[in-house]
């Protein structure tokens, strides 16, 4: 089976560009201007663990794959499911349990001008497993550096195994890993200048250089302030503009720059009523159906929160349509899932929860009308999260639980996730998550959020048929069969509710006029590189 080189046009995509002084409309002349309500906590793509940090990996950095895109009709790109397009490979082959990746010969690091090889893929994805941050390698049938293999300069052969070291087909799924803001390539030879014995990785230097192949490069950084991104010159792919600059506000008002023209591009710290307000202003905005969700999370390890049945009766008291209407003014839709639409085995198994808070007095009843007093922690990078943290407060005490709003930064919040959910440390408490699944594919979600040891099972809940479930079917074909496994983990998962879907809230980025191309994929971050001047 070949996947090539169909969409090798993606690499020219923006090849019209690099005149940006040259945009109509109200696009700052010069570049792209944008902010960030918080600043990146990290520029080493391994670690990035924040839409900032994956955001910036995505433009300075670049995969062996990427997602292949279909362009709607208002300009913008839209990632097209499980189909993969070129990026620093140039073409891959996948025979068996094994995949052969055929990198481009023409690409260069910038700024070093050290040509890309086949050593380069081997240290940069040897340190993530160094790193341990291997929980999407995993995921993709990758556990150790020995199962990719150097056939020449240009060619890795990589072999796909599950935990036990058996082989497993090599699928569309598990390729989805090389397209992942995680695993871009790094200058092993410009990186290892920086390594020493306590950091062979050279961890440290990468947390604050770039050692890409573009198809920008940072030209400059005032942590906490400003980023400025610059086009690499003569890079495989032009942007449409030269230059993007980042400017760090913290608690300031992105709206208010957009509709003043001090930015021209918005994705972070707009409420959906900030883009209604922009889009009557003249701006433009594009919203797609990615499969970004927020749910609600509990601790189910003690405490009140450890009966299923007050979990069962919190997701009767949920305003889910409340929530849609006046926080997502109806760009979003009801999540009746954590899985994403598209995925093979999909089911609305938590459609059973609607708003019916006599059902969820008489669960309270059932249980025994315990005392019932959480912690609610969101990323307040985003203020959408705060604003639907305030229904779920008012809606639940309306059943006698008590909800305390606790806004976290967003590297708090991760560090919230990860101590619990991999070192089992931390408060029992309840998290509001927006979170996209990365593949469409029910493994992911299952596996990440609802199996012993998952990388976001915050709640710290499992059950043996579902670890059973995704333990068979990880690597499996996608069959039927497959599908009707996944289906009955998704409802043993509403049934206990240790989490509850809200909303499928997609995502919105605003434009000034004259600006087109927006990208949208399951993954976190915006592409610079794909937005051109309207012609």
């Amino acid at each position: 089976m070949s996947v090539a080189a169909a969409s090798a046009a993606l690499l020219t995509l923006t090849a019209c560009g690099g005149a940006a002084a040259s945009q109509s409309g109200n696009a700052l002349a010069g570049g792209i201007v944008t902010a960030w309500s918080a600043d990146l906590t990290t520029l080493d793509p391994a670690t990035a663990s924040s839409a900032q940090d994956w955001e910036v990996a995505t433009n300075v950095y670049q995969g062996l794959l990427m997602p292949e895109w279909t362009t709607t009709d208002d300009g913008s790109l839209l990632w097209s499911g499980l189909d993969l397009a070129p990026g620093l490979a140039s073409s891959f082959e996948m025979e068996g349990s094994t995949a052969t990746l055929h990198l481009r010969d023409d690409v260069k690091f910038y700024p070093s001008g050290n040509p890309l090889t086949a050593e380069d893929v081997i240290f940069s994805f040897g340190r993530i497993f160094e790193l341990g941050r291997t929980g999407d390698l995993n995921n993709g049938g990758l556990y150790g550096i020995d199962q990719f293999e150097v056939l020449d300069d240009h060619t890795i052969r990589v072999s796909f195994e599950d935990r036990q070291g058996n082989p497993v087909a090599a699928t569309a799924t598990l390729m989805q890993t090389f397209r992942m803001p995680n695993y871009g390539i790094i200058d092993s030879a410009e990186a290892l200048k920086h390594a020493s014995d306590t950091d062979p990785t050279a961890t440290e230097w990468l947390k604050n250089n770039v050692a890409g192949t573009g198809p920008y490069y940072v030209a400059d950084r005032t942590p906490g302030q400003q980023l400025i991104l610059a086009a690499v010159p003569d890079g495989i792919i032009d942007p449409g503009y030269d230059s993007v600059t980042v400017r760090v506000i913290n608690n300031g008002n992105i709206a208010s720059l957009l509709r003043g023209g001090e930015i021209n591009v918005g994705v972070y710290g707009l409420t959906q009523r900030d883009l209604n307000d922009l889009e009557s202003a003249g701006l433009i905005i594009d919203h797609e159906k990615t499969p970004e969700f927020t749910y609600l999370q509990m601790a189910t390890e003690t405490g009140p929160l450890a009966d299923p049945t007050v979990r069962q009766a919190i997701g009767y008291a949920l305003p889910y349509e409340q929530i849609i209407d006046s926080v997502y003014f109806d760009r979003a839709s009801r999540a009746t899932s954590y899985v994403n639409e598209a995925a093979p085995g999909y089911a609305e198994t938590f459609a059973q929860y609607t708003t019916d808070l006599d059902a969820a007095r008489k669960l309270m009843d059932e249980a025994g009308n315990p005392s019932v007093s959480f912690p609610l922690h969101f990323n307040n990078s985003d203020p959408e999260l705060e604003d639907t943290a305030i229904l779920i407060q008012d809606s639940l005490a309306q059943i006698g639980v008590d909800v305390t709003i606790r806004p976290e930064t967003p590297a708090a919040f991760q560090q919230l996730i990860t101590q619990r959910a991999t070192n089992g440390e931390g408060a029992p408490d309840a998290l509001l998550v927006k979170w996209s699944s990365w593949i469409d594919d029910p493994k992911t979600p299952v596996s990440y959020a609802t199996t012993t040891g998952g990388v976001n099972n915050y709640s710290m809940w499992s059950d043996p048929r579902v670890d059973e479930i995704a333990a068979a079917n990880q690597f499996a074909d996608l069959t039927d069969e497959r599908a009707a496994t996944y289906i009955e983990a998704q409802e043993i998962v509403a049934d206990a509710a240790p989490l509850l879907p809200i909303a499928r809230v997609g995502r919105s980025v605003a434009l000034a006029d004259g600006m087109t191309g927006a990208s949208f994929a399951p993954e976190f971050g915006l592409r610079y590189w794909t937005l051109q001047p309207t012609e």
